[in-house]
């Protein structure tokens, strides 16, 4: 049965990103704007396994919107990652049991895999290594492997050429 993940964020690319991006790789996805209508919306549906959230909207008190998941019987097991900027405080948010936050700016990378670190703690492949392209790790190591096949190349094929005996 695929995670279910609860996304409220006011900035619409984010949500359609984030919803685009965890649907590809096998989450079942529920994405809304932040407003009032978190805890009615998480109530009609099933409950998430990670409930992500944006705090640092002025006109939404995310502390209280927290507040109210976590009293929630059926909601008090989901795990809660708040998305924040730099000057929003972690304290209240913790002490209420939040699990994960990740400070603004950040890359995409870093917040599909904590996701998945949150909903798949004992997972062995992050969603982070799900996206195309090379880390300078890779790369690294695919020089390394180059210039062994081209040592390997020289010891055995020039000898051929040039006459001498091996």
């Amino acid at each position: 049965m695929a995670k279910r993940v609860f996304i409220a964020d006011n900035r619409t690319h984010v949500l359609s990103m984030l919803e685009e991006r965890l649907s590809k790789i096998g989450f079942d996805v529920i994405a809304t704007p932040i407003g009032k209508e978190i805890i009615r919306t998480l109530n009609v549906n099933n409950v998430p396994d990670l409930i992500v959230l944006e705090a640092g909207m002025a006109e939404v008190d995310m502390v209280k919107i927290v507040h109210d998941i976590k009293s929630e019987k059926r909601l008090r097991n989901a795990a809660v990652l708040i998305m924040k900027e730099k000057d929003v405080d972690e304290k209240p948010f913790r002490e209420m049991g939040v699990e994960a936050f990740i400070t603004r700016p950040c890359d995409m990378t870093e917040v599909l895999a904590r996701i998945n670190e949150l909903v798949n703690p004992h997972a062995v492949q992050a969603v982070g290594e799900a996206k195309p392209g090379f880390g300078l790790a890779k790369i690294f190591m695919l020089l390394i492997v180059l210039i062994c096949v081209l040592v390997m190349i020289f010891i055995v094929f020039v000898p051929l050429f040039t006459g001498g005996s091996q």
